[in-house]
Formats: C-alpha cells, structure tokens, sequence
C-alpha cells in the first residue's frame, strides 16, 4: 500500500509545485520556492514513504527446520553472499544514513541547476513546458533517492531475527588460522530451512587441532583500544593441566609472543598474546603473517600440553 501510495503523493507534488510556478510571479523567491523549499518538503517525505515501506514488511513467526553444518571459509563467503543477495535488503545499511547527509547538497544542485535555466537560457519547448519538465525532473529524481536512502536506513524488524554475518577483525583473524599449519579451522554455520526459504540462523568460528580431539580448541579474541589488538585463547577440556604462569618467547615477530597458562576447573588455558610496549612513538601494529606466526607457536604449546 504504501509503495502504491508514494508515485501518487509524488505527482501530488509536482501539480503543487507547478500550479506554484505558473500561479506566483517569476522572481527569485517563487523559483526558491519551486526549486529549493517543496523538493526539500519532497526529500523529507519521500525518505519517511521509504523507511514505512520497508516497516511495513511483515516477519510471520514460523518453526525453522535446523541443521548445523562445518563449512571452510571461503565456502562460507559463498553462503553469506546467497544470504545477503536474498535477505540483505531487509538489514538496515550504515552506507544509507551517510548517503542521507548528501541528498540535500543534491537537491540544492539540482535546484541551482533549475533555477539557472529558468533564469537564463531560452525556452526551449515554451515557459510553461519547460517549467513542468523541470519540476517533474527535480522532484523525481528527489524523491526516489529520498525513499531508497529512507527504506535502506532501517530495518524490518527492532528485533533481529536473522542473525547477520560474520565479518570485522574478528572474522578476518579467525581466518588466517585457517592457513597455520595443524590447524583445521572453518566456520560453525546453523543453516534453516522454512519452505522454500533457506537462511543463515547463525554462525561462529571454530578453530581445531589436526589429530586431537575437539576439546581442544583456539579462539580469536580482538581488543580495540586505539588499535587492532588481536589474541588467541586456546583451551583443553579434560587432556591435560598447567601450572599458572606467564612466558615470553621470542618469535620472529614485530613483538615478543607472551603465553599466560591457567586453569579453569578441568579446562586448560593458554592465551597467547604479544608483548606490546605501553609507550611506543608509534601506534601498535599486528601484521597477519605475525599473527600466524603466533598461532603456530600456540599450536606447539597446546600439543605438548594435551594429555589424552
């Protein structure tokens, strides 16, 4: 209904904006009227028409058949880019609120541009003609940026329902185990099934050991305290015990390697860490090709912790 509703208001507004034209005397404030004041009203409209059209999409609770399934990384690239070609229009976009902020600058150039031919070129079709050519081209090229911008600033729901993808410095470091030797890592994906509909419900990354049980396991921690600061946690359920301690080891690495090893009932840790100077002239860095180095020092440490 509503997006039935917004060509009809739009050429509402442009009989508006015409009988202005035809109806007021042609100085400068009656073309900033036509050409600056209604498209603004247009802009403002047509982004409100936009987020209720997208509000006005219903999510029918329903039972989705389950499944969890380990895929690779790139096999998972591959889902979320089904997941984000059906369902990425329903998510709220953070590029559609910047994109907000220049749609008046377009409309103000537009109006110039307007305001421009109206006061200096000859007609070309006749004054009336090219008044009504002008403000059909303004305000539609206005308002269907106003209600793309307006529908893709929000989502359907407040509550979301399905999860969105893994991506930041978490997923990308999570990642790079992937190539550090005796690692199998991959990503944990609940995939659900409703109909004819198939979804990503979830997803985490998991990281394993090639040749010991999945108790033991790495995971990828990032801190963000004025720089990328990516950590591992590795952890061994019922295979072995540590005695709390903290080692620093040197790599061939930016950093020294900083191993803490504790105990968690019959869970063993081991964070592995880098060894970065509180006061440094220049902002922290972790490379990837460090990091790798990092996580294969991990890898060394928890297999000759792990006693089956």
């Amino acid at each position: 209904m509503v997006n039935l509703a917004f060509p009809v208001l739009v050429a509402i507004f442009i009989a508006l904006g015409f009988w202005f034209k035809v109806s007021s005397p042609s100085d400068l404030s009656s073309l900033s009227v036509t050409y600056f004041g209604i498209p603004v009203l247009v802009l403002l409209f047509s982004a409100s028409m936009g987020a209720g059209s997208k509000r006005a999409i219903d999510y029918i609770p329903g039972e989705w058949k389950r499944q969890t399934v380990w895929v690779n990384f790139s096999e998972y690239e591959r889902m979320v880019e089904a997941h984000e070609k059906a369902y990425g229009h329903l998510y709220a976009s953070a590029a559609g609120g910047l994109t907000c902020c220049v749609l008046f600058p377009v409309s103000i150039g537009l109006g110039i541009l307007s305001t421009l031919y109206q006061q200096f070129q000859p007609p070309l079709f006749g004054n009336l003609v090219d008044s009504f050519i002008l403000i059909a081209v303004q305000y539609g090229i206005v308002s269907v940026l106003g209600f793309l911008v307006g529908y893709r600033v929000v989502k359907i729901d407040p509550k979301t329902f399905f999860k969105p993808p893994l991506s930041g410095d978490s997923y990308a470091f999570s990642r790079e185990l992937a190539s550090v030797q005796g690692v199998r890592a991959g990503v944990s994906v609940e995939v659900g099934e409703r109909g004819d509909m198939h979804t990503i419900l979830g997803a985490e990354c998991k990281a394993y050991l090639d040749g010991l049980p999945d108790t033991v396991t790495i995971k990828v921690q990032v801190s963000k305290s004025g720089f990328v600061y990516p950590y591992l946690v590795g952890t061994i359920y019922k295979g072995g015990t540590v005695d709390k301690a903290t080692t620093q080891v040197r790599l061939r690495t930016k950093y020294p390697g900083l191993f803490e090893f504790s105990m968690d009932k019959d869970v063993a840790v081991v964070v592995g860490r880098f060894d970065i100077p509180k006061r440094s002239s220049d902002v922290p860095y972790v490379s990837k090709a460090d990091f790798r180095i990092l996580a294969a020092e991990l890898v060394r440490i928890l297999q000759e912790t792990y006693k089956p």
